[in-house]
């Protein structure tokens, strides 16, 4: 029972996140219409958005707390990311490089929030996924050795998405 219910507040989330991106409305009644019906669609619609068998660690409350620290370590890397771009834009500092990285993560939703973190993150373009392999447009290559590159990509991405999904 509980995997439903971290799947239908998963669903909530992401349903009420969209809500918020588009209205750009934070008043109360915008937000009470988006919370309700983010909720009536995510009733009926988490069994299509998240699979059964989709591979979450523990139960509701320790992913929920999981995901809210997640959602602040991809700011505070985009954030040092988003520098690092000024600088190398302003110096001219680039080299650009597409590397091959590998992870961990076996869940299908876990590798598409990784990749998805990597695009969000300036400065790197998850730009193909084939399995366990993410292929990654990076702005700045410090290293094409695979090894390397990933522990420099993902940073600490992996870390938290892999404490949450198998």
């Amino acid at each position: 029972m509980h995997k439903k219910a971290v799947r239908l507040v998963l669903t909530f989330f992401v349903l009420m996140s969209f809500w918020l991106v588009l209205s750009q409305n934070l008043q109360p009644t915008s937000l009470l219409v988006g919370a309700l019906f983010s909720l009536l669609a995510a009733l009926l619609s988490y069994d299509f958005f998240i699979k059964p068998d989709e591979g979450i660690r523990g139960g509701t409350i320790r992913t929920i707390w999981l995901l809210l620290i997640y959602f602040f370590v991809l700011l505070y890397e985009m954030f040092l990311a988003s520098i690092d771009v000024v600088h190398r834009v302003i110096t001219m500092d680039i080299n650009p490089e597409v590397v091959m990285i590998k992870t961990d993560i076996k869940s299908d939703l876990g590798i598409v929030l990784l990749a998805n973190s990597i695009t969000l993150t300036p400065g790197t373009i998850t730009i193909d996924i084939e399995g366990d392999r993410l292929y990654v447009h990076w702005l700045y290559a410090r290293t094409t050795h695979f090894g390397h590159a990933a522990e420099l990509i993902k940073g600490r991405f992996e870390y938290w998405l892999g404490r949450i999904f198998i």
